[in-house]
């Protein structure tokens, strides 16, 4: 968890949370016995897209191919590959598995992304950041665990054109310093297969 969130992020942080804007959520846990493999399971379409609404198209017409899982998301390639797609260009990637919350209360998560990126915990939507961007920080979502462990995430993303950021940060319940680090890979996981 060395990386941290830039000091404008953690401020950004701070007013959501005094205004009481974002998303928030209840759900049920993974049962502890469920084994998963390291990071995120992650398929691939091709499209230059402007909106994150037009995956759901796409997603029906086009089957999606499946690309080596994720480790976690940190990315910033710029020109390069995005993510682990042969494509640096007009890629979209349906991103599915689990995040481990190792205690109960209200999480705090955002993205730094370039173009358009939504993210659901346990199907409901937590960020979003839709269209096509620069570089950028999301706003902040909220997801309140009631119980330690496993909960299902999918996270859409999509890149239309010249460069790639795709970066997820949190802050765990009770933490008041302001930062939010780069989800850890050790707190992701998908089903094998």
């Amino acid at each position: 968890m060395a990386k941290l969130l830039s000091v404008g992020v953690g401020a950004l942080l701070a007013a959501s949370l005094f205004m009481g804007s974002g998303h928030r959520a209840d759900a049920e846990v993974l049962a502890s016995d469920t084994a998963l493999e390291p990071g995120l399971a992650v398929c691939y379409i091709p499209a230059k897209i402007r909106h994150i609404d037009e995956m759901a198209e796409w997603e029906a017409k086009v089957p999606c191919r499946a690309g080596p899982p994720l480790p976690n998301l940190d990315y910033a390639v710029g020109t390069k590959r995005v993510l682990t797609s042969r494509f640096s260009d007009g890629i979209m990637a349906v991103i599915t598995g689990y995040i481990h919350l190792d205690k109960p209360g209200q999480w705090a998560f955002a993205f730094a992304s370039n173009d358009g990126v939504r993210m659901e915990i346990a199907g409901t939507m937590i960020v979003e950041d839709p269209d096509v961007h620069s570089d950028r920080f999301s706003d902040i979502g909220y997801f309140n665990a009631k119980e330690a462990g496993w909960y299902p995430i999918t996270v859409r993303y999509f890149e239309r054109k010249r460069t790639s950021t795709l970066k997820l940060f949190w802050q765990e319940p009770g933490d008041s310093e302001g930062t939010m680090p780069i989800v850890p890979p050790e707190a992701l996981g998908h089903k094998a297969g």
